[in-house]
């Protein structure tokens, strides 16, 4: 699990440093969970079966696509395809990663998004201890990669 955590933040702190231009910052204390919460998820099959997810408060999402897309301000929808994309790149280079070979062929479901009510509560996923808690400049941001076996 370890080592899993590990490439998940790798792929996620690479996906986020190339679209966006956010860094992944040391973890403080005293943050906040998020409040009005997005999760994005998306799910893989190949060599190895498994999905990923991102949980975040809707203020990262829209300021994730505000940097993604050069915007002056986004709106929900935009910020939902914004944590989409995220979890479509992140999944992309970690998927090398897990693979056994160069030739390993994988496929990837479509991200999809939960948010309100839909979305988990966040002391409820992040409970876990397969589940990473980053700090994406001053926003917390939790992350999951399950894989079956």
């Amino acid at each position: 699990m370890i080592e899993t955590n590990t490439m998940l933040t790798e792929a996620l702190t690479q996906a986020l440093e190339t679209m966006a231009f956010l860094t992944n910052l040391p973890l403080e204390e005293d943050m906040a969970a998020p409040e009005n919460t997005v999760l994005a998820h998306i799910g893989f099959t190949g060599p190895k079966i498994g999905t990923i997810q991102i949980f975040a408060g809707m203020d990262f999402a829209k300021v994730l696509a505000e940097n993604i897309g050069a915007l002056e301000q986004a709106d929900d929808e935009t910020a939902f395809d914004a944590m989409k994309e995220l979890s479509n790149v992140t999944c992309g280079l970690l998927l090398p990663m897990i693979g056994s070979s160069p030739a390993d062929v994988f496929d990837m479901s479509i991200p999809a998004v939960q948010s309100g009510q839909a979305a988990p509560r966040w002391d409820e996923f992040t409970a876990s201890e397969d589940c990473l808690l980053l700090n994406i400049e001053g926003f917390m941001v939790a992350a999951k990669l399950t894989m079956k076996e």
